[in-house]
């Protein structure tokens, strides 16, 4: 038999490795495993598991005989298979890669348009599943994304209002600005920080992927490179939130302002969600642990 399921935990009994785990509706199931594979098995993750149900006089016992690994399915199935059973975008994979080439279109600058669009090519799984923080902000499968899509609709009205914003830069820093979280972060579930994400952080990683793709492309020593690149290290406004330097140019300033808007602004539409009318949120830690009522 075959089950996908979620293991919650693992145990010794009898000579093997006992698993509970739970299938995409909830149901509970109890696997027995050799102490081999129990070694590659993580609690917290998703498998696909192949088993023999071996009937015995006093109980019924499923023992594993092998298992695939979610991270290991084709794309499009690792994200449907995740999106069973982890938190998610409210919006599906294909309406994310539709919005996010939209904005990628919407950029005329040859150069920044190439070296933007070959970098979300180039982390094209992470970008669409990774989550855009491990905690705080759109943490959840495809949150990257949807991060991004959120800014760059709040972009569409700042270059309405403000047409001194050069449109090309300003989608192309939104759409650029998390992607050293693809190397930052460690994965779409059971989210940490790797060691070139604790050391070097994903403004500056950010940046560099920015430098090394336009080299490639022959735009090395391009103003476009450059403006880019200040873009990412600093689009956290300030060195005390992580930014190398303070955002130098309108593009910059804008994408710090959008950024903290949506990271802070779904957080809150999503407690508020919870929360009754006439009644305070939780306190919330994108707005420095404030709590807020909603009418």
């Amino acid at each position: 038999m075959e089950l996908m399921c979620k293991v919650t935990s693992i145990n010794t009994s009898d000579g093997l490795y006992n698993i509970m785990a739970n299938d995409s509706e909830g149901n509970h199931i109890n696997l027995k495993v050799s102490s081999e594979l129990a070694e590659e098995i993580k609690i917290g993750h998703v498998y696909v598991f192949t088993y023999d149900v071996i009937e015995g006089l006093e109980r019924v016992t499923n023992k594993v005989i092998s298992f695939k690994r979610v991270s290991d399915m084709p794309f499009e199935k690792k994200n449907d298979s995740l999106r069973m059973f982890y938190p998610s975008s409210p919006i599906s994979l294909e309406e994310a890669k539709k919005e996010i080439y939209s904005y990628v279109d919407k950029i005329e600058n040859k150069v920044i348009k190439e070296i933007t669009k070959n970098l979300i090519e180039k982390y094209y799984e992470d970008f669409f599943i990774y989550p855009a923080a491990s905690k705080l902000h759109h943490a959840y499968v495809g949150g990257l994304a949807y991060h991004s899509i959120g800014m760059c609709h709040l972009a569409d009205g700042f270059i309405e209002n403000y047409p001194y914003l050069n449109k090309d830069y300003v989608y192309a820093g939104i759409l650029l600005h998390d992607i050293g979280k693809t190397i930052e972060l460690t994965g779409a579930i059971n989210t940490e920080y790797s060691l070139k994400g604790q050391l070097i952080g994903h403004l500056v990683l950010g940046a560099m992927e920015i430098e090394k793709e336009a080299i490639k492309l022959g735009y090395g020593d391009t103003e476009e490179a450059l403006m880019l690149e200040h873009m990412l290290i600093s689009h956290h406004g300030q060195p005390v939130f992580g930014s190398a330097k303070k955002p130098m140019t309108p593009e910059a300033l804008v994408l710090w302002y959008i950024d903290t808007i949506d990271s802070k602004f779904r957080v809150l539409g999503e407690e508020l969600e919870k929360t009754k009318n006439g009644s305070f949120t939780e306190n919330i830690g994108v707005l420095d642990r404030q709590k807020i009522y909603k009418i």
